[in-house]
């Protein structure tokens, strides 16, 4: 039962908060959007892109058309999904495998 729960939990927060290697905010450091856009941090990326940002994920799939469009506006990617993986390639390449942590 425990399991069973800690799993959902995993996935809610995954579907809502982060890709399936990291958070956002690990994902998208500072020397990834400074590299790969025109903003500093992912906050002010985020900030930047003038679309409801209380729930990340939500706001994507609600805006896919803009968000892309931010994308390829802002980034040196042609969209999302490239952007995304992009950094989950980096992440795992500057980290051990493990799980990730917080800081």
């Amino acid at each position: 039962m425990f399991k069973a729960v800690l799993t959902n939990l995993q996935k809610m927060f995954v579907d809502h908060y982060s890709s399936m290697v990291a958070p956002y905010h690990l994902l998208f450091n500072e020397q990834f959007m400074e590299r790969y856009t025109s903003f500093y941090s992912w906050k002010q990326f985020i900030r930047n892109s003038y679309l409801d940002a209380e729930n990340i994920q939500a706001m994507i799939e609600s805006n896919k058309e803009e968000w892309e469009q931010f994308i390829v506006r802002t980034t040196r990617f042609s969209s999302w999904r490239e952007m995304l993986d992009k950094a989950e390639e980096q992440y795992l390449l500057e980290r051990p495998p493990g799980p990730y942590q917080y800081m």
